[in-house]
């Protein structure tokens, strides 16, 4: 198969996994955490202070700043849809980086690397928890293309060059821009920093100097959440550390905690990442049984490689609580990991014309993609949504949005657990409720001064907090049945005089004569 043909083939193929990856996003329900996240980036855009205004549990800031910055220059009210696209890019320009990888480790062998790192992209978009996790408007896919982009960067330095010292730099203001992202990638941070400093040098000077440009950078882009921390450092504590505790106990008590052992094991043993993880079995087991007769090259990168995933999932059991999507993560590097094992083997192909191991692990690989594809189907049977944006569902719900608002009498504030909905009709929330049900529910176990310095509100608060600045309307049946409880506080203070209407979604809107 020629270069030309091969290339063609990989950018046909990258349009439709492209296509699949919208269709995926705009065929999603709206999630609780959105709620939290797309409310944060418009209060940012509105020119309200993270942490000091309102709250935003567990999370750095810099995704809240990205998603204000994207409403603020677009100039949208479709917060949801704007958030959603963000990630949509973000999971495009991972697959983009497998290929971009693949065709960089098999930088002699184009068309295989040119195949393989298209059959690691299709892995990747047929896996699972990949599917799952993917395309809502939150922090997971920007810090997966963060990371997959920065070893992207590593892996081309060439250490002999002046040029290293800006990629090294961009490497570290990447990694940086992802741990203030989600904190628990500074985990991933330190470990690019170790593979780093361990790097060969000629002096200790000379390996200083190359943590230099990381350092630097690093430094460079802590200093907006510092600046934000120091503005409210009681009410950063308390979202980063205290509130997350909180809730955990919480779902604990009322049963919602999964057992983080066996919720790794349901999702390992998916059809999708069941091939994923004996694939890189076999390549393990082959390079250690092929030794002698392999030439190992790259070996740093295929251990910085196989270390980010090996990451990846500790960070997945560091939170208190665990979730599907957590278990996501790990998988874009693998996948990028099993690239250094199948070049040993094709580089064994092409000085022991005997050897076949290369052409079995390629049958291989096939019958993986076709397991991954077959077991999650629906990738493929939702593909028409890509083309239907008048179904996708933010778009939807921005429809709705802007008929209630229409409906909603001055001052236009609304209460609701789902303050998305109202601001995309251009009405107001509270500032209490802008993370949605996930810090109410536990607003009641902070202390008053806690309370006050967060901004948020629990059940027992609520009745005075309407008082203070009442309410033109209410928004309820927006948490899902197990979840219903959450909102009679808030039903209770409706005036029974209030006109109902269902929406299309099925809440309820109480609205004030």
């Amino acid at each position: 198969m020629s270069q030309r043909n091969v290339n063609l083939a990989v950018v046909v193929a990258a349009v439709g996994l492209a296509a699949s990856i919208l269709a995926n996003s705009m065929s999603k329900p709206v999630g609780r955490d959105e709620q939290m996240y797309c409310t944060a980036g418009v209060l940012m855009s509105q020119g309200k202070m993270i942490y000091r205004d309102f709250s935003y549990a567990a999370q750095p800031p810099y995704h809240a700043l990205l998603l204000a910055t994207v409403y603020r220059v677009s100039g949208t009210s479709c917060y949801l849809l704007a958030g959603r696209l963000v990630s949509i890019v973000c999971d495009i320009l991972v697959v983009v980086c497998i290929l971009g990888i693949y065709r960089r480790v098999f930088d002699r062998f184009a068309v295989s690397g040119g195949l393989l790192g298209l059959a690691g992209a299709a892995l990747y978009v047929f896996n699972p928890l990949v599917d799952y996790s993917n395309g809502y408007a939150w922090n997971h896919d920007v810090v997966i293309l963060f990371v997959a982009a920065a070893f992207w960067l590593y892996i081309s330095i060439d250490f002999t060059r002046r040029l290293q010292w800006a990629r090294i730099a961009a490497v570290g203001a990447l990694l940086t821009f992802a741990s203030c992202m989600r904190i628990t990638t500074a985990l991933v941070e330190m470990l690019f920093l170790a593979i780093l400093i361990g790097r060969p040098a000629g002096s200790f000077k000379e390996r200083c100097r190359r943590m230099l440009p990381f350092l630097g950078a690093a430094a460079v882009v802590l200093i907006w959440p510092v600046r934000v921390v120091a503005h409210a450092p009681q009410a950063f504590f308390l979202n980063m550390i205290k509130i997350p505790m909180l809730y955990a106990d919480w779902l604990a008590k009322i049963g919602m905690v999964h057992n983080k052992l066996d919720l790794t094991v349901a999702c390992l043993i998916t059809p999708g990442y069941s091939v994923l993880v004996g694939m890189a079995v076999y390549l393990g087991l082959a390079v250690l049984f092929l030794r002698p007769r392999l030439k190992i090259t790259n070996g740093r990168n295929l251990l910085l490689a196989s270390l980010l995933a090996v990451a990846f999932f500790i960070i997945a059991f560091v939170p208190p609580t665990m979730w599907r999507q957590y278990l996501a993560a790990p998988a874009p590097f693998m996948i990028i990991a099993l690239a250094y094992p199948l070049l040993f083997l094709r580089e064994l192909a092409e000085t022991d014309k005997a050897a076949r191991q290369f052409e079995i692990v390629c049958v291989l690989i096939g019958l993986c993609v076709l397991v991954a594809a077959v077991s999650n189907s629906i990738v493929l049977k939702r593909l028409p949504l890509a083309i239907l944006p008048e179904e996708w569902t933010p778009v939807v719900r921005h429809r709705i949005s802007e008929k209630l608002g229409q409906a909603v009498q001055q001052p236009k504030k609304v209460l609701t657990l789902a303050p998305l909905l109202a601001l995309e009709g251009g009405c107001d929330i509270y500032d209490e409720l802008s993370a949605g049900s996930i810090i109410y529910r536990i607003g009641d176990s902070l202390t008053p001064d806690e309370r006050a310095a967060t901004h948020t509100v629990g059940p027992q608060g609520l009745r005075a907090m309407v008082e203070a600045s009442p309410a033109s309307a209410a928004i309820l049946g927006v948490e899902a049945p197990y979840m219903a409880f959450l909102e009679e506080p808030l039903k209770q203070i409706v005036p029974p005089d209030w006109k109902t209407t269902v929406l299309a979604d099925g809440a309820i809107a109480y609205l004030r004569p």
